[in-house]
């Protein structure tokens, strides 16, 4: 798992349910690149396709955002999260504004 690996995991921890073109501008890597990552990501068990017809996101304590999957969202897996929960001291530089319009 290379640090690009890790970026996207921690983006998707963070900031929730994302489509590879999203992922793909907040993290400034090509489209293409992104897509492989995702798919390496998938075949280990750390990613998978969001299911369902509907995204929410948390904004603060009591509100959400409510969006609907017009994209391919991927999130984590319980795998995932508990790698990421794990790596809780690792400082990863990412842009973690949220992948929906405020």
């Amino acid at each position: 798992m290379d640090e690009l690996d890790l970026k996207i995991l921690y983006y998707i921890y963070n900031c929730g349910p994302v489509y590879i073109k999203k992922l793909s501008e907040r993290l400034q890597k090509d489209f293409d690149t992104i897509r492989t990552h995702i798919k390496e990501l998938q075949g280990i068990g750390y990613v998978e396709r969001a299911g369902g017809r509907i995204v929410e996101y948390k904004v603060g304590r009591k509100n959400k955002v409510t969006k609907h999957l017009n994209h391919t969202y991927y999130n984590l897996t319980r795998k995932g999260r508990q790698l990421m929960r794990s790596m809780n001291n690792v400082d990863i530089n990412v842009n973690l504004k949220a992948p929906y319009k405020r």
